[in-house]
Parts: C-alpha cells; structure tokens; sequence
C-alpha cells in the first residue's frame, strides 16, 4: 500500500513539473509584457510580426477654444480596446493651438493592437514611426480647415504613442470641431511557425 502512494506522489509530481516546465515561459512572457506593454511585443521581432492597416472611417471630438485645459481626456475614438484622446490643447502663439492626442491600445498573451494617428514599423536601421492621420478642424461651424501635422512619438508608453497637429484659429472663434481621417490599426501578433 505505501508503494502505490510513492508511486502516485511521484506521478503527481512529475506531472506538475512537466506543467510547470511548459507554462513558465507563458506566465513569464505574460508578466513582462504586463509591465513593458506594448514597447516590448514591438522590441521582439523575432517572437512577433507586425502589420499596419489605415481605419476608413473619420473620428471627430469637439474643442472649446476659450478653456484649452478642459479639452483634456475628450475622447476622439474608442472601441473598448483602444482609444485616442486630446492629451492636451496647448496654445501657440497669438492665433493658434497644438492638439495633441493620446492613443491607449491593448496588450493580450498572443499580440497586442493600437489604433493610433501614427503608423509604427521596423526597418534593418531599426524602429520607425510616421504619422499617418490627416486632421481637418470647422471652427464655429464653419468651412474645415486642413491642419498640418506637428509632432509624433515612437511607443514611449507602456501602452501607447503621442501624436500633434497645429491649429491656426480665426480671432474670434471659442470652439472647434476637430475630425481625424486615415487613423492606423497596428497589430503585433506572435510568430508560431518558428
């Protein structure tokens, strides 16, 4: 009776090794990429491919010119997993404004995806990032504007990028409506087949 015991505890035990052996790598991949975020799923370009598809649809928030601090956090997209919001409405000048957004993406064990403005990528010279999206703004309901991009950033957030356009605002105007075309879906997913 007592050898069959040793032997069930040696089975149960070399069962949970052989688990434990083949789930460490996952559980270590899943707390690194909790902590790193999306940065890290970019880094590994041997574990993961990327891919980048333009978004058809446009995306419109509405800014009040005469408080530029309380456009902080409006939402310009948002789909559950992603969203991109005004971080900030600086102004510029004595006419003008840069509005700069915030995209948020999300992380799983597989991959990771970002809508954003800018289109992240990875050449043999390393990491790039271009800004992709156009922005027109109709100030008090007027004719839109084209605005010119001003700034973008690499993956400087565990889970996002920064992107900006410059606003020239007629004297008079207190609101804008800002509306985003040719947003980038940036996708990373883990490279099984090697």
């Amino acid at each position: 009776m007592k050898k069959i015991l040793n032997m069930s505890a040696l089975y149960i035990t070399a069962v949970i090794i052989a688990v434990s052996a083949f789930m460490l790598p996952r559980v270590i991949e899943a707390v690194s990429l909790h902590i790193h975020g999306i940065s890290h799923i970019a880094e590994q370009t041997e574990d993961y491919y990327h891919i980048t598809e333009p978004i058809e649809d446009e995306y419109s928030v509405e800014l009040d010119l005469t408080d530029p601090e309380s456009n902080k956090g409006k939402v310009l997209f948002d789909d559950g997993d992603n969203t991109v919001s005004v971080l900030e409405v600086v102004p510029r000048g004595e006419s003008g404004f840069e509005v700069i957004f915030r995209s948020r993406g999300s992380e799983r064990a597989d991959g990771a995806a970002l809508i954003s403005g800018v289109e992240h990528g990875y050449t043999e010279d390393g990491f790039t990032h271009s800004l992709k999206a156009e922005a027109v703004a109709a100030f008090d309901n007027g004719e839109p504007v084209e605005l010119s991009s001003a700034n973008s950033t690499s993956l400087i957030h565990r889970d996002g990028d920064q992107f900006s356009f410059l606003m020239d605002t007629p004297s008079d105007s207190e609101a804008a409506s800002i509306t985003l075309s040719n947003l980038q879906l940036n996708l990373w997913g883990e490279i099984w087949w090697h």
